[in-house]
């Protein structure tokens, strides 16, 4: 599964990432890739910045990336001092809907599982996919149903199938996993 977060329809902006702080005097800015893997960040050619709380989102080109790490070291265009970069601090980076690179084979972003339907491998209905989170090891797959949350991992070993024909998740989840939430 590929890890970008959050787009629902085309001409929308999809997250990718949320900026840390400067690197350097010269305006460059440490990005924490939300897919967990910095070289995506090479293949975009203009980023959106939306800071945090009610400012508006400005759109940059993108005039150089590297990977330093799990982390992407960007230069905006425009964006030429520490001091310029540390205004940008906190805020979310995305991309334009058709700036996403194409998928091949079993791979899926996450905002294609949202709101799809997950079933055991036993038939039992869990719930839709409300939402998904990165951590560290593994992406978590956060699925809801009436006021209940199960947090599934999302890896081959209990991610069974992803069928898009029928938005339809199924997962073997580890013993004792969703007896946790009950």
């Amino acid at each position: 599964m590929n890890s970008e977060e959050n787009a629902q329809a085309e001409g929308r902006e999809l997250p990718v990432g949320e900026i840390g702080r400067p690197h350097g005097i010269k305006g460059e800015i440490k990005v924490y890739p939300y897919s967990g893997n910095p070289e995506n960040f090479k293949s975009y050619r203009k980023l959106i910045v939306q800071p945090p709380g009610e400012g508006a989102a400005r759109s940059y080109d993108l005039h150089s990336c590297r990977s330093q790490g799990q982390l992407a070291v960007i230069k905006l265009a425009g964006v030429d001092t520490r001091s310029q970069a540390e205004l940008l601090v906190g805020s979310q980076v995305l991309i334009a809907h058709h700036e996403i690179p194409e998928l091949t084979g079993d791979e899926f972003y996450w905002h294609d599982l949202l709101g799809m339907a997950v079933v055991t491998t036993q038939g039992r209905q869990l719930g839709t996919v409300s939402r998904l989170m990165a951590t560290g090891a593994h992406d978590i797959l956060v699925v809801a149903d009436r006021g209940r949350e199960y947090l599934i991992p999302a890896l081959d070993e209990f991610v069974v199938a992803i069928d898009p024909e029928t938005a339809t998740i199924t997962v073997d989840p580890p013993e004792g996993l969703l007896e946790m939430n009950d």
